[in-house]
């Protein structure tokens, strides 16, 4: 009959085989988990209770605290694995957080759904203060749109708003026109002046 051995440690110069009947009837078994098992330092007793008291009170992080648990109760003592956590912790903070893995636009960093780059807006505010025209991608899962005057536009809608505000400029354009002539003339020449003319 074939059998996989495991060798537990019982002293330094003997080996215990969990299959052979001869040497479990010999040494205890107690023994052996002794070995495998370092006994629990105070403060780590005093850590473990504090665990699991964690575990109660903030479910969402039990598997975690179960984790740090399992990791005292296999060193023996608190400490070191207390140290080692609160270093992982201390990495995760100084860590620049990733960029988005889709979009090289997108400004969200980490793990993230929903995309949006910086805005850009027009090089002057308004008379208070306020951005004028602010214009950026998104993309909620739905494709990359433009946000463009509070809407969602596709590219091409975007590519006709533009047109629009390319228009409205240039009647604006013929406004201060008609303001730097002194003109007082009729309505007339504010159509005039809307007409682009």
């Amino acid at each position: 009959m074939t059998h996989a051995t495991t060798s537990l440690p019982v002293h330094a110069s003997t080996e215990l085989d969990i299959f052979d009947a001869d040497q479990r009837t010999r040494v205890p078994a107690a023994a052996g988990l002794a070995a495998l098992t370092p006994a629990l330092t105070p403060r780590a007793v005093r850590v473990l209770g504090q665990i699991e008291q964690a575990q109660q009170d903030y479910p969402e992080m039990a598997n975690f605290l179960g984790l740090v648990a399992q990791g005292i109760r296999d060193a023996g003592d608190s400490a070191a694995i207390l140290d080692e956590v609160l270093q992982l912790m201390q990495e995760q903070r100084t860590a620049p957080p990733a960029p988005c893995p889709a979009y090289s636009w997108c400004a969200e960093t980490g793990d993230h759904d929903e995309h949006f780059s910086l805005y850009i807006t027009a090089p002057t505010p308004d008379a208070y203060g306020r951005d004028v025209v602010p214009v950026g991608l998104i993309d909620w899962g739905k494709g990359v749109k433009v946000g463009l005057l509070d809407l969602d536009l596709t590219p091409a809608e975007a590519r006709a708003k533009l047109a629009e505000l390319r228009a409205h400029l240039d009647h604006v354009e013929g406004l201060i026109a008609l303001a730097e002539q002194g003109a007082t003339g009729p309505a007339a020449d504010i159509e005039h002046a809307r007409a682009g003319q």
